[in-house]
């Protein structure tokens, strides 16, 4: 549950409003559940309806305990505190917007499938090196141990991008201006994942003054970073994380058994253009079908 709490204050520093309640959730064979109030999950929830196409019954955590009914074949959790509930064995749960959390399958039953926050590794490494062509030495901060797998597939794109990784994990939050201080020298650009653990107003504000001090650009997993201070995001946005759930849940419907992980397919790329100009860095433009925005 500590690793819930920490979700809901990774949501919340993005500043954003609280929702509605979703309609009241029943016995069905698709049911959603949100984990808080956080808008964040209202936006994944409703792209998650647009694309399945269909309206789906939702519950949320704070104020009704859900129904699952012998008819309710999928269970789509948004958020780690609907994640981490039981739910039955017959039941498949496509989880998202949950950072730092991996449900082994062996504690569902059919299925678990986990959505990713962010665009594969291969796609975010592609979007860095286009803001900054030079890039060759990438730290990338993380703390959770549920995110290991995340930082060996970006090992593992790093290669073919051109960037060496610099993996550094932070046992306690509060050694980060050390290895800050020690890494000085060695990194041309700062990456930090979206771990619950480590994105708090604390870190952050060190990581933009450490930026901004030392002409380093500052790459996160959040759009909504970027008005703070953060040099440019490379994310995928809410309604797409509901997106690809819906793809997930298409699969189930369809009697295909799928397990691991789904990614989104969009990357948005924001940038803050009087930091950027201030670090040199090249703005290249995106193909049209991709999305890139730069704040005013």
């Amino acid at each position: 549950m500590k690793r819930a709490g920490a979700q809901w204050m990774f949501f919340s520093m993005m500043a954003f409003s609280a929702i509605h309640r979703p309609a009241l959730a029943r016995a069905e064979e698709v049911v959603a559940i949100l984990s808080s109030e956080v808008a964040a999950y209202r936006e994944a929830y409703e792209g998650f309806q647009d694309a399945l196409g269909r309206r789906v019954p939702a519950a949320l955590l704070s104020r009704e305990e859900p129904e699952i009914g012998p008819e309710t074949r999928v269970v789509v959790a948004f958020g780690g505190k609907a994640a981490l509930r039981h739910y039955p064995s017959r039941v498949t749960v496509v989880y998202c917007m949950a950072p730092g959390t991996k449900l082994a399958p062996q504690e569902f039953g059919p299925s678990v499938v986990e959505i990713q926050m962010l665009p594969r590794a291969e796609v975010i490494l592609s979007k860095i090196k286009e803001i900054q062509p030079s890039l060759k030495r990438l730290a990338v901060f993380w703390s959770s141990k549920p995110l290991e797998s995340d930082l060996r597939e970006l090992q593992r794109a790093s290669a073919k991008a051109g960037i060496e990784i610099l993996s550094e994990q932070l046992g306690d939050p509060k050694d980060l201006p050390e290895r800050l201080r020690a890494l000085y020298t060695k990194i041309d650009a700062v990456w930090l994942t979206p771990d619950p653990i480590l994105v708090t107003l604390r870190n952050f504000s060190i990581l933009k003054e450490f930026s901004w001090s030392n002409a380093i650009p500052f790459y996160v997993p959040i759009a909504g970073l970027v008005e703070q201070g953060a040099t440019a995001s490379v994310s995928a946005d809410f309604r797409e994380i509901g997106r690809t759930a819906a793809m997930a849940v298409k699969q189930v419907l369809a009697d295909k058994r799928i397990q691991g992980t789904f990614y989104p397919m969009q990357a948005e790329v924001v940038l803050h253009p009087r930091m950027a100009q201030w670090l040199g860095l090249e703005i290249v433009q995106n193909p049209p079908e991709e999305r890139k925005k730069g704040l005013p």
